[in-house]
């Protein structure tokens, strides 16, 4: 019994961690420059992450990967 309620515990905790993970696509520089207030000014937030973040001189949008299968 012990080893099936760890069994489940496992599995949840799995869907879990791929369900929260990170999806980042990048924004158009034409999206960027319609942006008001400026991105840079942005603190939205989704869960546990920034939606806006600069990775490598590019801004991307964050979500989620269950946010953004729902939201898109």
């Amino acid at each position: 019994m012990r080893a099936w309620a760890l069994g489940v515990l496992a599995l949840v905790s799995a869907i879990g961690c791929c369900a929260l993970r990170p999806a980042c696509a990048p924004i158009e520089s034409d999206t960027l420059a319609r942006f008001d207030p400026p991105i840079e000014a942005r603190d939205d937030r989704d869960l546990y992450l920034r939606v806006f973040q600069l990775r490598d001189g590019r801004w991307h949008q964050c979500k989620t990967w269950l946010s953004r299968q729902l939201f898109f």
